[in-house]
C-alpha cells in the first residue's frame, strides 16, 4: 500500500462472499483510500469509496458457527457487488470499523437544514452547504456556523423527500436534542451509498447506547436532574430548581453516577453519552 497505513491486524476473514466457503486467517490493512485482505492464497482489495454499506454486530445466521460478531463491508468492484466479513469480537476491529466510517464519510460535501423543525413546528431555516465529519459518537457539519449532532441525543431518524437547490432529493431526517429542545435536522448527501452508510452509522451508534440503557430505571426526580444539568444547571443551583435540599441533591447525583449517566469531572458534573440519551428520550416524550 503506497499511502500511510491506518489499520493493520490479523483475524479471521471472508474477503468476498461467493468466493470463500468459510473464513480464513488473513491480514487486514487499510490506508486513506483502500482496504486490502491478504490471505495465504489470495489478495483482495477495493477502494474505500466503493463501500455502499457497513455494519457491526452479530454475524449472519449461516456463519454463526464461525463468527461471534462481525464487521460486514458491502462494496462494489468491477461492476460486481461483494460482502467482506471480518471477525469482530475485538476492540481493534471496532476501531477499524470506526476508521472505515470516517474513510467513507469524512470531508463529504452535504446540504443540511439544521433545526428544520423545533418540536413539531416548522421553521424558516434553509438548506446550506457544509462539510461532513464523523467522529464516533457524533457527526459534525462545518460551515459558517458549524454544529454537531451527538448520537446520544438522537431520538429517531428516517428518509424523507425534500426540495434541495430546486430539485426533489432524498434526505436523512434526524430528530435530536439541542439546547433543551427536540429539533429536526435534515441532511442531503450524495451519492446514495453515502446516505446508506451515514444512516447505518447513526443506527449502530444509537443501538449501542440504547442497549446500555435497557436495564436502567429512572425516577421522576432523577430525570428532572438530568434534564436540568443538560440545560446548563450547576450542582449549586439544583436544590432550588428541584425544590429539594442539598443533601438530597448529593444523593441524586451519586445515584446517577452509579448508573453510568453522570461523570464527576474537574469542570463539575457532566452527562455521559448514556445520560444524554436518557435526556433525549425524556424530551421526546414531552414533545409528543
Amino acid at each position: 500500500m503506497a499511502d500511510s497505513v491506518v489499520a493493520d491486524f490479523v483475524t479471521d476473514v471472508i474477503p468476498a462472499t461467493g468466493r470463500y466457503d468459510e473464513p480464513v486467517r488473513g491480514r487486514v490493512l487499510m490506508n486513506r483510500t483502500e482496504v486490502v485482505f491478504v490471505t495465504p492464497e489470495d489478495r483482495v482489495s477495493f477502494p474505500i469509496q466503493n463501500v455502499f454499506d457497513l455494519a457491526y454486530g452479530s454475524a449472519p445466521e449461516s456463519l454463526r458457527a464461525f463468527f461471534e460478531d462481525t464487521v460486514s463491508i458491502a462494496y462494489e468492484t468491477a461492476g460486481e457487488k461483494h460482502v467482506a466479513l471480518v471477525e469482530g469480537a475485538d476492540d481493534t476491529v471496532q476501531r477499524f470499523a470506526d476508521l472505515l466510517f470516517k474513510g467513507v464519510l469524512n470531508e463529504t460535501t452535504v446540504a443540511v437544514n439544521h433545526r428544520a423543525k423545533v418540536g413539531g413546528r416548522l421553521t424558516d431555516s434553509a438548506f446550506q452547504r457544509a462539510t461532513l465529519f464523523v467522529d464516533p459518537p457524533q457527526v459534525t457539519f462545518t460551515r459558517e456556523e458549524s454544529f454537531s449532532i451527538e448520537v446520544s441525543t438522537v431520538s429517531g431518524f428516517e428518509r424523507r423527500t425534500r426540495e434541495v437547490a430546486g430539485s426533489e432529493r432524498s434526505v436523512l431526517s434526524v430528530r435530536h436534542a439541542d439546547g433543551g429542545q427536540i429539533v429536526t435536522s435534515e441532511i442531503a448527501i450524495q451519492p446514495q451509498r453515502k446516505m446508506n452508510v451515514l444512516g447505518r452509522f447513526l443506527r449502530i451508534e444509537y443501538s449501542k447506547l440504547r442497549e446500555s440503557l435497557e436495564d436502567i430505571s429512572l425516577s421522576e426526580s432523577e430525570v428532572e436532574t438530568l434534564v436540568a444539568l443538560y440545560s446548563g444547571a450547576t450542582e449549586g443551583s439544583l436544590a432550588g430548581m428541584l425544590g429539594i435540599d442539598t443533601t438530597q441533591v448529593s444523593t441524586l447525583l451519586t445515584r446517577l453516577a452509579d448508573k453510568g449517566l453522570l461523570a464527576d469531572t474537574p469542570e463539575g458534573w457532566q452527562l455521559t453519552a448514556e445520560g444524554k440519551l436518557a435526556v433525549g428520550e425524556h424530551l421526546e416524550e414531552v414533545n409528543l
